[in-house]
């Protein structure tokens, strides 16, 4: 892809190929006909069907457009009316919500003011994918994504790093760990992916044991998910366990932490979430009120 005075010319397989446009520029793509249904679909996608389009010389709108062999698009003017919009646009909006004149609220923010919001947008997004609820999921799934972007953009005004590092630091982080894929290893499933992962972490955390992972688990996990993952990473290194007893033992004693947390284990025996099953347990005592 090259861009000559703000122009993308990219051919239709670089185009197809092409995870992120950005359609402010204006682009014109080369050799379409062979894969013209294709180089359609994903225009409509990117700008909507009734942007203006010129093909061989005539200008129509994309979706009267029946064939071509090339086909070019004058970009938007300021970015922000569009038809549609995507990862870049999101990035410029929020650069111009947070300059000097832009909005007061948005420049007020903190990483530590909007931290609660990254809690609430991360539950929400949970929700929406519990109920299967996909316009739901489409809208929280942006919540989050803006969070990221926000508060990036916080740490870019105060010069701790930007988006770009973020998205670097992701990229690095999904190279390095997938050595079955970017390196030398093998996995042959999904149990022998995650391990190899694992694996990759561990090196670059540079773990020696059990406990240098679990003191690295974040302060604020729900109880329930903390003791889950304690109880994963211990029996995965070899420590041996009987919940079973364990809960017998402590019901006896009236230790009630105890009780939970050897609950916890049997439901993880079990391929069992607890903080879900909890949840939905909640959940059912409260529509039996009804």
């Amino acid at each position: 892809m090259s861009d000559r005075k703000n122009v993308l010319i990219v051919d239709c397989d670089e185009f197809l190929r092409a995870p992120l446009i950005d359609t402010s520029f204006a682009l014109r793509l080369c050799d379409v006909d062979s894969r013209f249904d294709e180089v359609k679909r994903k225009l409509a996608k990117l700008y909507g069907e009734d942007v203006a389009v010129s093909a061989d010389g005539k200008t129509s709108a994309l979706k009267d457009l029946t064939a071509a062999k090339e086909i070019s698009i004058d970009g938007a003017a300021d970015g922000f009316n569009k038809q549609r919009y995507n990862a870049v646009d999101a990035l410029r909006v929020i650069a111009r919500l947070t300059e000097p004149d832009g909005c007061p609220w948005d420049r007020a923010q903190t990483h530590e003011s909007i931290r609660i919001n990254m809690i609430e947008e991360a539950y929400e997004a949970v929700d929406a994918i519990d109920k299967r609820d996909v316009a739901n999921m489409r809208e929280e799934f942006g919540d989050v994504f803006l969070q990221s972007i926000l508060q990036s953009d916080i740490a870019r005004r105060m010069g701790e790093f930007d988006f770009d590092d973020v998205c670097d630091e992701l990229c690095k982080k999904l190279i390095g760990r997938h050595t079955f894929i970017f390196g030398t290893e093998t996995a042959n499933n999904a149990d022998e992916a995650l391990m190899g992962w694992e694996k990759a972490k561990a090196k670059e955390k540079h773990y020696t044991s059990v406990a240098d992972q679990l003191k690295k688990l974040p302060d604020n996990f729900p109880s329930l998910l903390l003791a889950e993952k304690v109880y994963k990473k211990r029996k995965k290194a070899g420590d041996t366990f009987d919940p079973e007893n364990e809960l017998k033992a402590a019901v006896s004693e009236k230790d009630y932490v105890g009780a939970i947390i050897a609950a916890v284990e049997l439901l993880a025996d079990g391929g069992r979430d607890a903080e879900v099953e909890v949840n939905l347990a909640a959940k059912r005592i409260i529509a039996s009120l009804e």
